[in-house]
């Protein structure tokens, strides 16, 4: 869980416990039971989905390492065979080979 929503749950989680302990003396300042209720089920979501987004975040992260290592192998193995070409044959056959490069 990223640290400002944790502490944001944690935080909301003592406050409606605070004012349920309290209610009695809230109800002429417009605090209500079904109002704690809302924001309790809107804080128990919010840990909810936090949650979903951290394992969709942990999934990412191993892809995006695996098409990054994808992507080294075929950068090199791309510079290998151009360097090839390049060293091989004179400028003016590169792009026959596939070389777009001017130098």
């Amino acid at each position: 869980m990223s640290k400002t929503i944790e502490l944001q749950v944690e935080k909301s989680r003592v406050l409606i416990e605070g004012l349920r302990k309290n209610l009695a003396g809230l109800g002429d300042k417009g605090i209500r039971q079904e109002e704690l209720d809302v924001m309790s089920a809107a804080v128990a979501e919010l840990a909810k989905v936090n949650e979903e987004c951290d394992a969709v975040r942990e999934t990412l992260t191993a892809k995006v390492k695996e098409v990054n290592t994808k992507l080294l192998i075929v950068k090199d193995k791309f510079a290998e065979k151009k360097k090839i070409i390049k060293n091989n044959y004179p400028q003016d056959e590169w792009a026959r080979y596939g070389v777009m490069d001017k130098r």
